[in-house]
């Protein structure tokens, strides 16, 4: 073999190598710890709220027929729902658990637990014939962050270590940005931009492509809700001027297919987060449809919350020296 036959091969080797280099780097960078404790805390608060006010509805489940009962996933384990004593007690301990993981008390062994919780919970809701997939990406980010260190700052755990250091005369050095912080915040940023690049997907692959778009499909979708809820006035006002109907379904799609972009181009944060939120908004205004976890979600995994911070404690003090 020639010198500059062996150089072409291990150029090609190498080929695959560069193409995955800089998203791995990107993936796999360092992070500030403070932005993992910020998905800490706004998505346990969010799965609290969940769990919270949806306490009848899932200690409602328990009275469901055992022939009605159609279960998917790991609740196929199950020949029907659990009682209702059972349901009660996985409710408790979720929310002691959430409640605990989002203040930052023994976060790294109660998120685990008030996730497994909800997971189940969750399972229930689903075993009714229909897939309820409203917190599948609230449970998705925080499977991202489950084992991950989120508990070095903000949190009670960092601040009780702080107290014992300072009991001994130890310094406790403070958590610095590295690795461990940064890929679990990326992990959940992935999850969310698959999430509505594979919703979008399957509305172009399995519902009719474009079409989806250009049919009278979005328009029957408002005017059945409509009928639904008895009457909603703003579904019927879009469903009743068709290119409104059509632009709505359109922006969905580009919303949906293009927002892994965000992964790209930060900035584009600006547009498509905003978006995104605006898409749950208006689907709860004519679907009454709630998906007020998923915005959520998307709202707290994509917020720099350091920069917020810095710019509130900058704003206090600019207060205070006037």
């Amino acid at each position: 073999m020639s010198v500059r036959s062996a150089s072409a091969g291990a150029t090609a080797a190498a080929a695959p190598a560069r193409l995955f280099a800089a998203p791995l780097a990107w993936a796999f960078g360092p992070g500030d710890p403070r932005q993992l404790a910020a998905l800490r805390i706004g998505l346990c608060a969010v799965l609290l709220f969940r769990l919270v006010s949806r306490g009848d509805v899932y200690l409602a489940l328990a009275e469901q027929p055992p022939e009605l009962f159609r279960p998917l996933s790991f609740m196929t384990l199950l020949d029907q729902m659990p009682s209702r004593s059972v349901i009660g007690a996985c409710l408790v301990v979720g929310i002691v658990a959430a409640a605990l993981a989002a203040a930052g008390l023994l976060a790294r062994v109660m998120l685990p637990i008030a996730l497994a919780a909800a997971t189940l919970l969750n399972g229930m809701y689903t075993a009714q014939g229909k897939v309820m997939h409203n917190d599948v990406l609230l449970t998705l980010c925080l499977l991202a962050i489950v084992f991950a260190r989120h508990g070095d700052v903000w949190s009670l755990d960092s601040w009780l270590a702080r107290v014992r250091s300072r009991r001994r005369g130890v310094s406790r050095p403070a958590a610095a940005i590295g690795p461990a912080y940064g890929w679990p915040v990326r992990a959940a940023m992935i999850a969310v931009a698959l999430a509505y690049l594979i919703a979008g997907l399957h509305k172009i692959f399995e519902s009719g492509g474009v079409g989806w778009a250009s049919s009278e499909n979005m328009r029957w979708i408002l005017y059945l809700a409509s009928d639904s809820q008895g009457h909603n006035a703003i579904a019927l006002w879009i469903a009743d001027h068709a290119w409104l109907a059509h632009l709505s379904a359109y922006g969905l799609l580009a919303i949906e297919c293009l927002f892994f972009l965000v992964l790209v181009k930060p900035r584009l944060r600006w547009l498509f987060v905003p978006a995104a939120v605006a898409l749950h908004a208006g689907t709860w205004l004519t679907l009454r449809l709630d998906y007020s976890a998923q915005a959520l979600s998307v709202v707290i995994v994509f917020v720099t919350w350091p920069s917020v911070v810095t710019w509130l404690d900058r704003r206090r003090r600019a207060l205070t020296r006037g």
